[in-house]
């Protein structure tokens, strides 16, 4: 039995710039990083019978790979070409569809398991490369790089997105000290609303030209948010991410509605909230919200009785949490 844990991403600066319609002409450039909420994958090999259990939020057994109802678990396993006589289970500690990278994180941490299970060591940039091609190839799901990069590599990562395709990573060092102060100043709050990503992502391409100079804008971000980030300037942050929100409602009218607006105004009418954005492609999902204090942030939000989830950057990347 093999269980892997993957983490949630959260992007800082330049999401979006690494959408196809994007990198393709200008090439991508982002910061983005992993936090402690997980995906946990349990892949095993069934001793008795050549079934194939599926236990998501549903169960499936299956005598053929093809019938497999959970698509990216099926179609995974149909690239590693296993057919049978495998049991997986997926448990995610926060709800999916909701712009964490929930999709990109379980096929990640498959991918990983099932290289242990077959004894072939795959690096992190190829896991990536797999996991894109499947979600974004096979599946046809819509999105751009940045899921499957940082699902795999974890930390806190500067990437770059060449105009063919082509990607690296390089982790942002930040001192200890700095890294405690910041996540004291983090704090992701829940809209309770869930969305559809592609359909978001896809109503941006109405007004091409337009898009892409937002996308210019969000781009320009990413020296000045990774200064920030280098010096603990977590006010200056908190207005990045107030500018950058405000950018991204130009992109599309699926990215906000009127519901959103308002869990944002009022976050940002309390005093102790500096600035923050919607996370993902928008439309629902989490604001991740920087607070000048955290224990005064907490007890407003308690109080609005809103859903809401500390915040500490992890590193690493996809990673066995037991193997037998």
């Amino acid at each position: 039995m093999i269980i892997t844990r993957t983490a949630f991403r959260i992007p800082l600066a330049g999401g979006g710039t690494d959408l196809d319609f994007y990198y393709k002409n200008k090439g991508g450039e982002l910061i983005t990083s992993t936090f402690n909420q997980f995906v946990f994958v349990l892949f095993a090999e069934r001793p008795i019978d050549d079934k194939i259990l599926i236990q998501t939020t549903t169960t499936q057994f299956s005598n053929n790979i093809d019938k497999v109802k959970h698509e990216i678990i099926r179609e995974v396993l149909k690239y590693f070409k296993i057919k049978k006589k495998v049991q997986i289970s997926t448990f995610s500690t926060l709800p999916t569809s909701s712009g964490l990278g929930s999709s990109s994180a379980l096929i990640v941490g498959l991918i990983k398991a099932i290289s242990i299970f077959k004894k072939k060591k795959i690096s992190k940039n190829k896991i990536a490369r797999i996991a894109f091609h499947i979600e974004r190839k096979i599946l046809s799901y819509t999105g751009g790089w940045q899921d499957q990069i940082i699902a795999s590599f974890g930390g806190l990562q500067q990437i770059k997105i060449s105009k063919k395709g082509n990607f690296n990573t390089r982790p942002i060092k930040i001192g200890k000290n700095i890294i405690k102060n910041l996540e004291k100043k983090f704090i992701l709050v829940f809209t309770k609303e869930l969305r559809n990503s592609s359909k978001v992502i896809s109503s941006q391409k109405v007004n091409l030209k337009k898009t892409i100079k937002v996308y210019d804008a969000i781009r320009s971000l990413v020296p000045i948010m990774k200064s920030s980030l280098k010096n603990g300037d977590y006010k200056r942050i908190g207005e990045i991410f107030h500018y950058h929100w405000k950018l991204k409602k130009q992109l599309s009218k699926q990215i906000s509605n009127s519901k959103i607006d308002k869990i944002y105004l009022n976050l940002i009418k309390d005093d102790s909230f500096i600035g923050g954005k919607l996370i993902g492609a928008g439309g629902g999902g989490f604001f991740l919200m920087v607070s000048n204090n955290l224990k005064k942030s907490i007890l407003y939000l308690r109080k609005k009785k809103l859903n809401f989830t500390k915040f500490k950057f992890t590193f690493g990347g996809t990673q066995i949490e037991s193997s037998y």
